[in-house]
């Protein structure tokens, strides 16, 4: 059982009939198979910078976690979508099960809607309650939730800059597009990881700016991976559909090359988004954003080269920055 269904089966009332049981347990099927790539970048850098509690590295990787967890649900409701990892997501199960009973499906969507919302929620607060129950003196676990505050915030609002974006007229430039993926992605993604297990192992101020800043970059670098995945990327791999970007027309740096070109009317008025793709393919947008990644993860590598952080942080670090490049899912 996953700390997720431990968290909300914990503290469920009784008596409220058996389609609460069957949305938590939906939840505990949605919350337990991602990559675990916050909690590592976390343990990567407490360990390295000479963290040795286990309990402190216990309860701050479950809370990133669950924070992670929170967010993949609100942005599969964000953006519409019934999958994740290849699988109904909470809202797409709730749904499905409501229709399967004779619900109408206006309803049933609805209902799976609501189910998303009050699902991603009570992982948002789980994901709080854990970071503030991290065992560490009262001035350092403020520090780490003033932290966390700050990344939740950015990642809210970009979130909604994102889901703004699908409905303007012409793509965001390059700059706002990266700035969109920094904020929704990089800073609860890499930058609070890479921050929080800095303080909490006791780095000084400069360390913690210093990662911080690789962060940025590392996390951008990533959000522009995915989503040259989320066009280009084999759903059987990446476990979602290489289709909805394109036909809500998310505004990633795909796209904001794709404007620069002469090829964008015809990419802006096309409606199927497998020839949408390919116009994309045939312009050079999926090396455009490779490239921009390169050059980000190039970016983080020079910020942690920096006489300030310790070698064996930076040395914890190179494998992820290599696999932010790497990835195929």
């Amino acid at each position: 059982m996953n700390a997720a269904h431990r968290m909300t089966t914990r503290d469920l009332p009784t008596g409220l009939g058996p389609a609460v049981d069957e949305w938590a347990g939906d939840l505990e099927l949605t919350t337990r198979s991602g990559k675990g790539m916050r909690s590592a970048l976390f343990d990567a850098v407490y360990t390295a910078a000479g963290g040795d509690d286990e309990t402190v590295r216990a309860v701050a990787c479950r809370a990133l976690e669950l924070l992670h967890e929170a967010f993949l649900v609100h942005d599969d409701l964000a953006d519409g979508d019934s999958e994740r990892r290849g699988e109904p997501n909470l809202q797409g199960r709730t749904t499905a099960r409501a229709i399967a009973h004779g619900i109408g499906v206006g309803p049933a969507g609805h209902l799976g809607q609501v189910a998303g919302l009050l699902g991603g929620d009570l992982l948002l607060v789980s994901a709080m309650a854990e970071f503030a129950r991290i065992p560490v003196p009262t001035p350092v676990l403020h520090r780490v939730l003033d932290e966390v505050q700050s990344a939740v915030v950015a990642s809210i609002a970009g979130e909604y800059a994102d889901v703004h974006g699908t409905v303007e007229r012409v793509p965001p430039d390059r700059e706002r597009a990266l700035a969109i993926g920094g904020a929704k992605t990089a800073a609860y993604s890499v930058c609070l990881p890479l921050v929080a297990g800095a303080v909490l192992a006791g780095a000084s101020d400069e360390v913690i700016s210093t990662l911080r800043e690789a962060g940025h970059h590392l996390g951008t670098a990533y959000q522009v991976i995915d989503d040259v995945l989320g066009v280009f990327g084999d759903p059987a791999v990446t476990g979602k559909s290489n289709e909805g970007d394109l036909i809500r027309r998310a505004p990633t740096v795909l796209l904001a090359y794709a404007a620069t070109t002469g090829a964008w009317p015809r990419i802006a008025a096309e409606p199927d988004p497998g020839t949408a793709r390919e116009l994309l393919r045939e312009i050079g947008a999926r090396e455009h954003a490779v490239g921009i990644a390169e050059d980000l993860v190039t970016a983080a590598r020079a910020t942690l080269d920096s006489p300030a952080v310790p070698h064996d942080v930076r040395a914890a670090l190179g494998p992820h920055l290599a696999a932010a490049l790497e990835r195929t899912r």
